[in-house]
């Protein structure tokens, strides 16, 4: 699996790499950005909440380094489910998940509204879980995953305060099933600094992460 990966990242980094300099179209790489962001899985509803922090610094032109950290609350459902099958009843629950991510990206212009960009990222992730369930008492647990992924795709203006992307991924999903997820998001700039974003990614697990806040560029 780690060989398919890599394979796929490489492949995916020397494609555009004939293509314009994406200075070309003015779009940029370097911002800092806070959202809000609500994980969803289709049956379950909310699954986690919470503040991302995420940062993105472009060089040499075509490249860009990024990072993320989250602080999410998140509720236990297959806890729930395996409990209300055998009629117990849960109570006292609290997770938390606190991953981070570091990536590396390439970016080429594909005409004078958009880029193409590929990007390669890992993520650790931390995840804490307490609750109590009738006759089984009260436990905790702690756990990590460590996930790579690689996505690719468009990211374009729309008008001139208006930039959205459609990227396509895989993620090798740590101690949970792979998946192939499409992530897909807008920016609208007030100015030259400052911007609301929106975005979703839905992927091949039925879960979805939508996610809203504010980017400062630089």
């Amino acid at each position: 699996m780690k060989k398919t990966l890599l394979t796929l990242a490489f492949a995916a980094l020397i494609a555009p790499i004939t293509a314009q300099a994406t200075e070309a179209n003015g779009i940029g790489y370097t911002y800092v950005q806070l959202d809000y962001v609500n994980a969803n899985q289709t049956g379950h509803g909310t699954l986690s909440d919470g503040a991302t922090l995420n940062g993105s610094f472009q060089f040499a032109d075509n490249f860009h380094v990024f990072g993320s950290y989250s602080s999410l609350s998140y509720r236990d459902s297959f806890l729930q489910d395996t409990a209300d099958l055998y009629g117990l009843n849960v109570y006292n629950t609290s997770g938390t998940e606190k991953p981070w991510s570091l990536g590396f990206g390439y970016a080429a212009a594909i005409g004078n509204r958009a880029d193409w960009v590929t990007q390669l990222s890992y993520t650790h992730d931390n995840i804490k879980f307490r609750g109590c369930v009738d006759t089984w008492g009260c436990f905790s647990s702690r756990d990590t995953a460590n996930v790579w992924t690689i996505n690719t795709g468009v990211q374009g203006r729309v008008f001139d305060n208006l930039t959205a992307n459609a990227y396509v991924g895989y993620s090798n999903a740590g101690r949970h099933d792979d998946n192939v997820f499409g992530d897909f998001g807008m920016v609208y700039s007030f100015n030259k600094t400052w911007a609301m974003h929106g975005g979703v990614r839905v992927n091949s697990l039925s879960h979805e992460l939508y996610s809203v806040g504010v980017r400062a560029s630089f």
